[in-house]
């Protein structure tokens, strides 16, 4: 599993060729400073050059988490290098629903004198049908998922950002640091928020037949119903980011004065993909308090559970 998530990693195309630089002016050693110049400012001159190197450095940086965040947006994983272990998950289900389908078979025969238990067999031998009937296609209707997905990202994606050069100049150097630092903070939030997404997405294949069959199941249909909506919110989790960037290139697309400065756009950039991860982080922090919900649900299921065994076996 881990080689080919690696492998899904490696094959990802690295486009978007979006420049991006912040400078600083230096103003104890400018470029046109003579030599006496630079000697008598030297101190100030290495303290100014190292925040420089250090500011272009998070330009840097940053620009490489937003144009491998862009990727992550527009690019899906190969989930047909995961087909071995998918096929391993149905192995284990198509066991479990084997005998589910007998057991519901015996409990139909021996109810055959009561009309009533006779009802409930048929029920759950129509929910067990309609199980295999969804499992057997579970690989292609979660495949059409991602490509409806794809769909809908690529028809939002604008490509206006894919030239876009931002030439900026801080006359602070401190300002100018505050600036590219929150700036790699923003673009590495973005970057790794699409990353977990990417590389969950083979675990999401392998947890969709699992929803499937709890959720045809009476007594675990709301774990079921929870785990589908988790998967449909991380895989649909590029298509609110596309939206977002369609926005920020119809932003950069218009043809305002007021937004044409290096400054204007390279905060409008920070600003509009920290949104992006500041959104997805939010989707993992539903679907994290949504599992800690259920689980405590679940815990207080089988703590009553256990309650009344033990109230019934202290009568006794």
């Amino acid at each position: 599993m881990l080689k080919q998530i690696l492998v899904l990693l490696l094959l990802l195309p690295l486009v978007f060729p979006t420049s991006i630089n912040f400078q600083v002016q230096n103003q104890s050693c400018p470029d046109n400073a003579n030599f006496l110049q630079v000697l008598y400012n030297l101190p100030t001159c290495i303290v100014e050059k190292f925040f420089s190197s250090l500011i272009s450095g998070f330009v840097y940086g940053a620009t490489q988490f937003l144009q491998n965040a862009l990727n992550f947006i527009v690019k899906g994983p190969d989930i047909t290098l995961f087909c071995s272990p998918y096929t391993n998950v149905m192995k284990v289900l198509e066991s479990l629903y084997s005998l589910a389908l007998m057991g519901v078979g015996a409990y139909y025969i021996a109810s055959a004198a009561e009309p009533e238990k006779m009802n409930d067999a048929k029920a759950w031998l129509h929910r067990i049908i309609f199980m295999i009937v969804a499992l057997s296609v579970s690989y292609s209707l979660f495949s059409m998922i991602l490509q409806l997905n794809q769909y809908i990202t690529n028809s939002l994606y604008d490509n206006a950002l894919d030239n876009l050069s931002i030439q900026a100049t801080f006359s602070s150097i401190v300002f100018g640091f505050v600036i590219s630092f929150n700036f790699i903070l923003v673009a590495a939030l973005t970057f790794f928020t699409l990353l977990i997404r990417y590389i969950m997405i083979p675990f999401l294949l392998l947890l969709f037949p699992v929803g499937i069959f709890l959720y045809f199941i009476p007594y675990t249909k709301k774990w079921g119903s929870f785990m589908l909506k988790f998967i449909i919110l991380i895989v649909f989790m590029t298509s609110i980011d596309a939206l977002l960037v369609s926005g920020l290139s119809a932003l950069f697309s218009t043809n305002d004065p007021n937004l044409a400065g290096g400054f204007v756009q390279g905060m409008s950039l920070m600003l509009g993909f920290g949104l992006i991860g500041f959104i997805n982080l939010i989707i993992y922090l539903v679907a994290v308090l949504s599992v800690v919900g259920e689980g405590m649900k679940a815990m207080e299921g089988v703590l009553s559970i256990a309650w009344k065994i033990a109230m019934l076996a202290a009568f006794l």
